[in-house]
């Protein structure tokens, strides 16, 4: 018998507690993988307490995980690179343009991303229940509460909870979407393909009345705090206000400050001279006088390509092409080629794409003075101005959408993709 502080303990229980003790040390001490009783691996440096903030798993082995797949606001199609994360403490987005980075580690508990099915392992969770589950997109955010049994093992989320809403406040009062506007076109049905994504909530603005007024294209484009109440805006194929750019006026630069500040500015085809006069440094436009890269040519003047052009195109982005070839998506042909048809008599043609930007789909075309030759077809870049400063993305696509059909062209399933990936942080050679 041995006594402490007045305690009797009987000397068998005294080995029994050693035994464990040693048990207990053996188990996180490094050894090799031959048997517990092994010597000591010097090659592995000795075990040090853990930060404050790491995470700690009480589950004997198990790891603690949630799995899903995220899915566009029409809960089909699969959303990759989509942030799966749970966060410290939920960021408030901003309901004006304004420039963001990317969130950083420290700001989640745990996260990780989208592979191209759309499908997400989260590990590392904290040990509490209910846990609140960010899932973001750009500026398409869902935030559900997740009831999580702790040792349980993996938890599997179903799809009516990583659905991405398609307006403000649709599943819960943290839902978010971007505040978007449309600019109506002859030619061009942007809103239709942001339709069949399941986007909701849009404004439109007329650019093809010339009557003006509170919800003309010439409202937004010349009243710079306007234009900064929308985080992206698409304009169309075919509006009749080109020479809002390509005259004197405000619009030039309301347009290039409104991206600048981190608006998302996405146009097709014959509204090119929406990004050629303003931002003239980013994408080279087919041309004859063959200006400076800081210039901007003649208006209308890369408007030389052939009518009617069908044809397979490059996917140039690896993280597009799985994607597309998704069997839900089904956009690529056996080969991995695009099928791209519609273009307009005298379509926007780009020559090249600066260093700064990035070329998604690209093919042989012909036109004016181009024979056979590979050029951009869809193209984008991350803004910064001369003065090293700037956070806004630019999309620009020579082919767009025919609307009407049931289902998306695979030009349009592209289309689809980039509305998602416009909002997403920028990267800047």
């Amino acid at each position: 018998m041995r006594h402490l502080r007045g305690v009797t303990l009987p000397t068998p229980l005294i080995a029994l507690l050693l035994c464990l003790a040693l048990h207990a040390c053996a188990k996180t001490s490094h050894f090799t993988d031959a048997t517990p009783d092994s010597a000591w691996d010097a090659s592995t440096p000795p075990d040090l307490p853990p930060p404050s903030d790491a995470f700690f798993n009480p589950c004997d082995g198990s790891v603690p995980t949630l799995t899903g797949k995220v899915f566009a606001p029409n809960g089909k199609d699969p959303v990759a690179g989509a942030l799966v994360a749970i966060p410290v403490t939920l960021t408030p987005l901003p309901d004006t343009v304004q420039c963001s980075t990317c969130n950083i580690p420290g700001d989640y508990h745990a996260r990780t991303y989208t592979d191209a099915t759309g499908a997400f392992t989260l590990e590392g969770l904290p040990q509490r229940s209910p846990l609140q589950l960010e899932i973001r997109k750009g500026m398409f955010r869902r935030v559900v509460e997740v009831d999580f049994p702790g040792c349980a093992g993996p938890v599997s989320l179903p799809a009516d909870k990583t659905t991405l809403p398609g307006k403000n406040k649709h599943y819960g009062d943290l839902d978010r979407i971007p505040r978007i506007a449309v600019i109506t076109g002859a030619w061009d049905r942007l809103e239709k393909v942001l339709d069949k994504l399941g986007v909701e909530e849009k404004v439109f603005f007329n650019g093809t009345d010339l009557l003006g007024g509170s919800e003309s294209m010439q409202a937004l484009l010349q009243n710079g705090a306007l234009l900064a109440q929308h985080h992206i805006v698409f304009i169309n194929c075919g509006t009749r206000f080109e020479a809002l750019v390509t005259q004197p006026g405000p619009a030039r630069n309301v347009l290039r400050e409104y991206v600048k500040a981190g608006g998302r500015l996405f146009a097709t085809d014959y509204s090119y001279d929406f990004i050629e006069q303003v931002f003239p440094e980013f994408i080279d436009f087919q041309a004859s006088t063959q200006n400076e890269w800081t210039l901007p040519e003649e208006p209308n003047a890369a408007e030389v390509g052939t009518a009617n052009l069908d044809f397979e195109a490059d996917v140039m982005d690896e993280s597009l092409a799985q994607w597309l070839k998704l069997p839900e998506i089904g956009a690529l042909l056996p080969n991995g080629k695009l099928h791209v048809r519609g273009f307009k008599d005298f379509w926007a043609m780009q020559s090249s794409v600066s260093e700064r930007g990035k070329v998604w789909v690209s093919g042989r075309v012909s036109g004016i003075g181009v024979s056979g030759e590979t050029r951009p077809l869809t193209s984008s870049y991350s803004f910064i101005d001369d003065d090293g400063q700037g956070c806004g993305r630019v999309f620009f696509s020579s082919y767009h959408t025919h609307g009407e059909q049931t289902v998306l062209l695979p030009q349009e399933r592209v289309l689809e993709y980039l509305m998602l990936e416009i909002g997403t942080c920028p990267l800047v050679k």
